[in-house]
């Protein structure tokens, strides 16, 4: 995959709570960093966190809003519209492997 088709297919998948869809997308040693700075390493504890995202009774809707692509990175920044009608400024930055997977993606939220 292209890091630019990756937020046509990392967004729906999280959109309809589509676990094996989304995990998927990742290499099976990737890295993902919250926005509190814990880090979740390997898929399957990447899978296990985000499970318990997806299942619960409300979870966030993320919508991208400008996308930047590189040969191997894309970055997109994103409104995360919460249950409550709050809406989050968010950045997700994803870096590919040559598999086209992703090996690591830094989640940012804009404070304040």
């Amino acid at each position: 995959m292209r890091p630019s088709e990756l937020p046509d297919f990392y967004f729906p998948s999280v959109q309809a709570r589509d676990i094996d869809r989304f995990i998927s997308l990742f290499a099976d040693d990737a890295i993902m960093i919250l926005p509190d700075g814990r880090e979740v390493s390997g898929v399957a504890a990447i899978r296990k966190m985000e499970l318990s995202v997806f299942e619960s009774s409300s979870p966030p809707s993320p919508k991208p809003v400008t996308i930047i692509a590189s040969e191997d990175s894309v970055a997109v920044e994103i409104d995360v519209q919460l249950p409550n009608g709050q809406v989050l400024k968010m950045a997700n930055f994803f870096q590919l492997n040559g598999q086209g997977h992703i090996q690591r993606l830094s989640i940012y939220r804009k404070v304040g």
